[in-house]
């Protein structure tokens, strides 16, 4: 629904407490989830947690802070997420995307919008970098496929391109897929999305058919939700790509979505 953010005045006074605990810190984050979609959509949700993002070696000092302003706080799953938390309401600390892709990094904070929150300053995080991380959560409990394309409608096209085909990196045909289902939903404004960004993933796809092969073979289904895609896995012998990427990071066990 197209509306102002409100709060009851428990969430009011938890979210105050915890973006003050950073900004007495001199923390460097940004806000994401319902109030970034609303920054730029001005659709809003309401919503139980406050989703901050921080690069990973932020996460440390965010959850000393946070204790030490009488949060609960743990680290959840380190490969992305930690909490701090009181009651029913709870703080994410965000560092990277669910899978282990899309680190957080400064480039996102140098390109951060500025909003007002519960009358302070705050900042969320950028239009491009909400989209590349919202077009994995693609589960059967979790889709964020109306987020996408509300993001790339609002936006009415005038997001920096370069940068998400530079950041998508080897997951590009999942960009171009949602492309795809943006000219689906709109297709009264496919001219929101530039030619030249089609063009270059649709000369991938050709340069891809003609270059692809199946030795070692890949399987990428687990990196969108690995429990509709364990059959793959653990019963026809596809490999886990998701649980490579979190090994190559460090985050062998403990996954939490």
């Amino acid at each position: 629904m197209i509306r102002e953010p409100s709060f009851d005045d428990e969430q009011a006074e938890f979210y105050g407490e915890a973006i003050d605990a950073l900004d007495r810190a001199g923390i460097r984050y940004m806000l994401g989830g319902a109030l970034a979609l609303h920054a730029y959509t001005g659709i809003w949700r309401d919503t139980k947690d406050l989703d901050v993002f921080v690069p990973e070696g932020t996460v440390g000092q965010v959850l000393e802070k946070l204790t030490e302003a009488g949060f609960e706080t743990e680290i959840t799953d380190p490969c992305w997420l930690a909490k701090a938390h009181s009651g029913d309401l709870f703080v994410d600390i965000i560092h990277a995307s669910h899978n282990g892709t899309g680190p957080v990094d400064e480039s996102w904070l140098a390109n951060s919008k500025e909003i007002s929150l519960l009358e302070r300053r705050a900042f969320v995080i950028p239009a491009e970098e909400m989209i590349l991380s919202k077009i994995f959560v693609v589960a059967k409990d979790r889709c964020d496929v109306d987020d996408v394309l509300h993001l790339i409608f609002a936006a009415r096209g005038d997001l920096d391109w370069g940068r998400m085909l530079a950041k998508i990196d080897e997951h590009w045909e999942l960009l171009l897929a949602y492309l795809h289902f943006y000219r689906y939903v709109y297709p009264s404004h496919v001219h929101y999305l530039p030619d030249p960004v089609l063009d270059s993933l649709h000369e991938r796809c050709e340069q891809g058919a003609e270059t692809a092969t199946n030795d070692p073979p890949r399987f990428r289904g687990t990196m969108l939700d690995k429990d509709s895609f364990a059959v793959d896995v653990e019963e026809w012998g596809l490999p886990d790509e998701r649980t490579e990427t979190r090994q190559a990071r460090g985050c062998e066990d403990g996954e939490q979505r």
